[in-house]
């Protein structure tokens, strides 16, 4: 194998060491990552000489707000929508037009709920991503080895973060704000511990605590890992262990910032530039082609058309001022809009109420005629019911309002009924109609 195969699949991480950012590589045939340099910078950007391989950046715990909680079912499906839920309760949002900076990572099932972890990524600042885009992204702590169940500490450029694991995941890591371990840094993590046992999502403290130390790193005193748990409330003491080489997540994140997005999408753009260039330039030389033939085609459809109509053109035009004057005797034609056929509607809803009399009936059912200024003429149906009256009780009029709505013979009619008013001990009313339009039916 060469070595430029080799290096095609090389994996490389970028990981946030005690003191600057560190890269390890991992080798196409094996699992484990080896240290390759280690920077001594605090900006991934100043980070020179990566390695070529699949890069993938682990974002420092700093970076990241973790909320785990209980979710009520172990179904993948359902988990998103649930973690939305839930970051919208706790009044986080990811940053808007930033890309993808949230997730959500099942850490373990419980019966038929599960723990998750959803995670929202801070908006990267300048400086803040490497010069080579990553093609993945994930965060530090799901990048280590972390023991079954239990509490480990870290540094991690230049602040001391924690992470709490169930079943070999982390379930909450959060960077501590004391930067020097002892009882007031073991109470700030107490408190988050708390938190996560009011919300149910632990039962209890962690069995035990260890502070991982990189090379160089110093050792903390006996006396501060005493504080420490102390602080924490743990009953086993505190212990000391080497930081260990960084193993891949089994699923990697979908975190994905905007200007990674960006350049991922405008190096697509340019890698297809030149086919979509070639593609375009022959579809328009047939569209060119194809659109020249068919018009020639309508041309020819055309002109036969126009010989075909010729000898039936005055029998089109006798037909249309048939149609035009037919139009003009829709009232007298469609006897059921008559107005003497309307108003005997309207008298059989009244039900010879004797308490009920008519002051008006306005009855229409005629054409409105009106010239267009090319010379055309336009017909209007006009078609419309009005009665005023009076009624000796409130409920003879109430009663004729629905009468007139349930009437057969005016069921092509739409009502509106006014509210009818008291005068002089008898009660006014106004009802009227339109014929029903297309939108009515």
């Amino acid at each position: 194998m060469s070595s430029k195969v080799k290096k095609k699949g090389e994996k490389v991480l970028l990981l946030p060491g005690a003191d600057g950012w560190e890269v390890w590589t991992a080798g196409s045939e094996t699992t484990g990552f080896g240290l390759s340099q280690r920077s001594g910078t605090m900006r991934v950007l100043d980070v020179t000489g990566i390695p070529p391989g699949e890069l993938t950046m682990a974002f420092p715990v700093r970076d990241v707000s973790a909320l785990p909680f209980r979710a009520p079912t172990s179904d993948d499906a359902l988990l998103s929508d649930l973690a939305e839920m839930h970051l919208e309760r706790m009044g986080v949002r990811p940053g808007i037009n930033a890309g993808v900076l949230s997730d959500v990572f099942k850490v373990a099932t419980v019966g038929e709920e599960c723990l998750a972890v959803p995670i929202v990524l801070a908006p990267p600042r300048e400086g803040d991503l490497p010069r080579r885009a990553p093609q993945n992204f994930d965060i530090s702590a799901r990048c280590l080895p972390l023991p079954g169940d239990g509490l480990v500490i870290w540094q991690e450029l230049g602040r001391w973060v924690f992470a709490l694991s169930v079943e070999g995941q982390a379930l909450e890591f959060e960077a501590l704000a004391i930067n020097q371990l002892g009882e007031e840094a073991g109470r700030e993590i107490r408190i988050t511990l708390m938190q996560l046992e009011l919300q149910g999502v632990t039962d209890a403290l962690p069995a035990h605590c260890t502070v991982w130390l990189g090379q160089e790193e110093a050792e903390p005193s006996g006396e501060q890992l005493q504080a420490l748990g102390e602080g924490i409330g743990l009953s086993a003491p505190v212990t000391v262990a080497s930081k260990p080489a960084p193993v891949p997540p089994a699923r990697s994140s979908q975190l994905l910032p905007a200007d990674v997005r960006a350049e991922r999408a405008a190096k697509r753009k340019k890698q297809q530039a030149v086919l979509v260039s070639a593609v375009a330039a022959a579809a328009y030389v047939f569209g060119i082609l194809f659109l020249w033939a068919d018009l020639r085609g309508a041309e020819k459809d055309a002109n036969q058309a126009r010989v075909a109509y010729e000898p039936y053109e005055a029998d089109d035009l006798l037909l249309s001022s048939h149609r035009e004057k037919w139009a003009s005797l829709q009232p007298v034609v469609e006897q059921e809009h008559g107005p003497l056929e309307l108003f005997y509607h309207c008298m059989r809803a009244r039900g010879g109420e004797a308490g009920l009399r008519f002051d008006r009936a306005e009855i229409s059912n005629q054409v409105e005629v009106e010239e267009s200024p090319d010379g055309s003429i336009e017909f209007t149906l006009i078609r419309d019911i009005r009665i005023q009256g009076k009624a000796d009780e409130l409920e003879q009029a109430t009663a004729f309002d629905l009468a007139l709505k349930r009437e057969r013979g005016l069921r092509d009619y739409l009502w509106t009924s006014g509210v009818p008013v008291e005068r002089n001990g008898k009660w006014g009313f106004f009802y009227e109609a339109r014929i029903k339009g297309p939108e009515d039916q």
